[in-house]
């Protein structure tokens, strides 16, 4: 910012004519940036910078100027307002209160210099003494400050976003994660699959020594297990076991440094489970339970609901996979309790059931006959009953064998014409109590007491009618 210098020989001396003490003008022109002794009527009649500063000569070229001139439209409109402030105060004679206007001058280029000025009155009542500090230094040092707080928040949204994405990645996962600390042998960070491994939750593993889960280890050794014995960068192999489960499993670490800490990150894996490996096969069985034909419904061991396709949610009549999921399979069952047992015991003991024929019914209140095929998967922490339900209502009721019910009900229509109806009534009654009974029997693969509860009868009525029918062995009488 360049403007004209008058070439006069002592500012102090001219500031002091105004102020009516030498002393005090050398001291205020020493201090002060910029000294400048304004008329009221806005004209410069002294003006002063610090001395070796570079406002200097800029400062000194002012004077004989109107101050307005030399600033822009808003703070010439603000010093006129101090003005008339600091002519109010000397009337209450408190001349020696300052006040302070933050001003910007300009010149014709567009530069811009921005100085924080305070007002006083001098002994005369006829001038403004107007002492100002260059806010230049201020403004750049909080234009540092500022660009510094928007680095340190756009480092603190890339390191929200990167935790994000790792989080997101350790709980998605399908494999069991573990990170772990050298030094210690402590858990860093474990995502949820490791901890339902390892018996326990994720949130009281955290920083507890990781060898304390297994037999035999302790940090010294499980640290040894995880230096690979083969090329730089390769990946250690060891057989753990759990303590709380005595399952065996299979970690495969490799170490890293990360902040200059050393660490290494496990993943563990039930050798006994399979491979997992195969993201194809995933995907097929993933597709075939969202797109099959056939409805499929997992169920833990007590008959909750923890998955059910959309082919179960057509057949249903049920909004959504959500308003099924945790309810029991016994609500959707024609026989309520009695069809989830049968399906549960005997998927349990022989860990296959074919072809159960029973009825869903449906959130409306219909029924839709079904064929079941329940299978048991055996797990030692969570078994699950899987079942894949086909819709038989198109085909009828069907029944492995009914050859001898067909030779029953041929010998009641035979009766017909040589015996009277009381007596038809009575055989008949007789032939189809013996066709439920064989029924429920076969249903329940033997079972005598999911039998008797199918049938709604007592252990001992249906040992009675098991006899009278010849349906019991010769041990079993």
């Amino acid at each position: 910012m360049t403007l004209p210098y008058n070439g006069d020989l002592s500012l102090s001396e001219e500031i002091a004519r105004f102020v009516d003490d030498p002393f005090i003008a050398s001291v205020l022109t020493g201090l002060a940036d910029i000294c400048l002794v304004m008329s009221l009527e806005g004209k410069i009649r002294a003006a002063s910078g610090k001395v070796g500063s570079t406002l200097a000569t800029v400062v000194a070229g002012w004077k004989g100027h109107e101050i307005k001139a030399l600033l822009d439209e808003a703070s010439a409109e603000k010093l006129r307002r101090r003005i008339e402030q600091v002519q109010q105060d000397a009337r209450g004679e408190t001349s020696a209160t300052p006040r302070w206007a933050e001003l910007v001058h300009v010149a014709g280029s567009g530069n811009v210099l921005p100085v924080r000025y305070g007002l006083y009155l001098t002994p005369d009542k006829g001038h403004v003494l107007m002492l100002g500090t260059d806010q230049r230094p201020t403004i750049e040092m909080q234009q540092l400050l500022l660009n510094a707080q928007i680095a340190l928040e756009r480092d603190h949204e890339a390191q929200r976003e990167i935790d994000t994405r790792y989080r997101l990645l350790m709980d998605f996962t399908s494999d069991a994660i573990v990170l772990i600390s050298i030094s210690s042998g402590q858990i860093v960070d474990i995502n949820h699959n490791a901890a339902g491994i390892l018996g326990r939750n994720r949130s009281e593993m955290i920083s507890k020594p990781l060898a304390d889960h297994f037999l035999g280890q302790t940090r010294e050794t499980l640290v040894a297990g995880l230096e690979p014995s083969g090329a730089a960068g390769a990946s250690a192999l060891m057989e753990l076991v759990v303590k709380a489960s005595q399952r065996k499993l299979l970690a495969a670490g490799k170490l890293f440094r990360a902040s200059g800490e050393q660490l290494a990150i496990l993943h563990l894996s039930d050798p006994e489970g399979g491979s997992v490996s195969d993201q194809r096969l995933s995907s097929n069985l993933r597709q075939l339970f969202n797109q099959g034909a056939d409805a499929i419904v997992f169920s833990d061991q007590d008959g909750g609901i923890l998955a059910a396709n959309e082919t179960f949610l057509n057949l249903t009549d049920t909004p959504s996979a959500a308003s099924v999921r945790g309810r029991s399979l016994a609500e959707f069952l024609a026989r309520g309790m009695v069809d989830l047992r049968v399906l549960l015991e005997n998927a349990r003991r022989a860990g296959q059931l074919r072809m159960y024929a029973t009825k869903l019914n449906t959130d409306f209140g219909a029924q839709i006959e079904v064929e079941i095929s329940a299978t048991w998967l055996e797990d030692k922490f969570d078994p699950v009953l899987a079942l894949v339900m086909r819709n038989a209502s198109s085909a009828g009721t069907v029944r492995p064998d009914v050859s001898g019910q067909d030779n029953n009900m041929q010998g009641v229509i035979e009766l017909v014409g040589s015996s009277t109806l009381k007596d038809i009534v009575s055989e008949t009654t007789d032939v189809i109590e013996k066709i439920c009974i064989e029924t429920a029997i076969e249903l329940t693969r033997n079972n005598r007491v999911a039998a008797a509860e199918m049938l709604g009868l007592s252990r001992q009525s249906l040992y009675v009618k098991l006899r009278k029918y010849g349906m019991l062995s010769r041990e079993e009488e």
